[in-house]
């Protein structure tokens, strides 16, 4: 599946859930925390992350998703990183953050565990947000695994230790908080 595509012709860039989560983010999220963006996408949420005063490390495997406003800002506090999410790079840091928006239900089914393993080695807490409906680009169904709230609690448990799950926006989006500990959950 060749996401440079859909980025370029298939209307991706027409909004931003990200972006639209960002107060509820900033909820559990506490100010000035480092955070990872699994699948950045065009960068939009990172840039006002930054602006509100977070650290924030970029990584997508599409390298023309990244948009110009998000390019200008990397450097010290915003990261970028072009690379599949199933095998980040050994140096990729280490947050207490991460969150991925609208990416998990696109993966291909086999490398769901191997970016969860990947995404816990490399953040404590994650913040997850997905949907279980078809959405089609350039001809192709890219939601690839349609699971509900009780499907992304029972993945999410294999690597967090707490969960807490949301509805999202809307009928058919989900929203689950993974915290690696007690601890983490108060900090």
């Amino acid at each position: 599946m060749n996401f440079n595509d859909v980025w370029e012709k298939g209307d991706y860039r027409r909004g931003s859930t990200a972006l639209r989560m960002i107060p509820f983010l900033q909820k559990f999220i506490p100010q000035g925390s480092v955070i990872n963006d699994y699948g950045s996408g065009t960068g939009r949420a990172d840039v006002e992350l930054i602006k509100l005063g977070y650290k924030v490390n970029m990584v997508d495997f599409a390298d023309v998703a990244l948009e110009d406003e998000a390019k200008g800002l990397i450097g010290e506090n915003l990261t970028y990183t072009v690379s599949d999410l199933s095998e980040l790079p050994e140096e990729f840091p280490v947050a207490n953050w991460g969150i991925c928006i609208n990416v998990l239900m696109t993966v291909e089914p086999d490398k769901l565990d191997k970016i969860m393993l990947e995404m816990k080695r490399t953040c404590k807490n994650l913040i997850i947000e997905v949907y279980d409906r078809p959405d089609v680009r350039l001809g192709k169904d890219r939601t690839l695994i349609k699971g509900n709230a009780n499907f992304w609690l029972t993945e999410m448990t294999k690597y967090w230790t707490i969960l807490e799950s949301y509805p999202g926006e809307c009928q058919g989006r989900y929203i689950v908080v993974g915290y690696s500990s007690w601890e983490s959950v108060n900090e």
